[in-house]
């Protein structure tokens, strides 16, 4: 919320004429993120890799920002790392931190080497060490948010579309008949 207004109106010279100091507050809501695509560097059931998020920003994500991606049920992000950020308008900077709660990711943007403000455009976010699910299918919706350093929302998407996982390949199997008499039946 943007807290209360005050209107003064003032005659030519600058003297107050009229004041009301209790305008409701607005709520402000996020901007919208669009062309947004979360994406494993393997598709395979269990494989663990890079996952890469890419998205157009509305409004400005400053130097020290934040990137929040939820990952759908199923997914193990619990020893993802970051592997890089890149924007429009300015430097990414250096020092990224993570954080990880539930299937939140949460990457920091680090203000060593003279981070600028990412603007308006394409945004990327290289994760490493993601999990996928250990089942073929479509995952879940990712949900995308960029927030300032308080944690407040600045663009959000809650509908990124989920991943196809693929079922993974059985490297070897061994089938032993229960019996190996001729003309026998039984579960193998």
């Amino acid at each position: 919320t943007t807290g209360t207004y005050i209107i003064t109106t003032t005659n030519t010279g600058g003297t107050a004429i009229d004041r009301l100091t209790t305008v409701a507050e607005s709520t402000l809501i996020p901007g919208v993120i669009t062309n947004a695509d979360v994406t494993p560097a393997s598709l395979v059931a269990g494989a663990s890799g890079a996952v890469t998020a890419t998205f157009t920003i509305a409004n400005n994500v400053p130097a020290d920002g934040k990137f929040e991606i939820t990952f759908p049920t199923g997914f193990d992000v619990s020893s993802a790392t970051i592997t890089s950020i890149s924007g429009q308008g300015g430097t990414a900077g250096t020092g990224h931190t993570i954080a990880k709660n539930g299937q939140i990711v949460t990457v920091t943007r680090g203000t060593a080497g003279t981070p600028g403000a990412f603007t308006t455009g394409v945004t990327t976010v290289v994760l490493g060490s993601v999990k996928n699910p250990g089942i073929s299918g479509t995952t879940g919706t990712y949900i995308i948010t960029t927030t300032n350093t308080g944690g407040t929302a600045i663009d959000t998407l809650n509908t990124v579309a989920g991943s196809g996982i693929t079922a993974g390949a059985i490297s070897s199997a061994t089938i032993t008949p229960a019996s190996l008499v001729a003309g026998a039946s039984g579960n193998a």
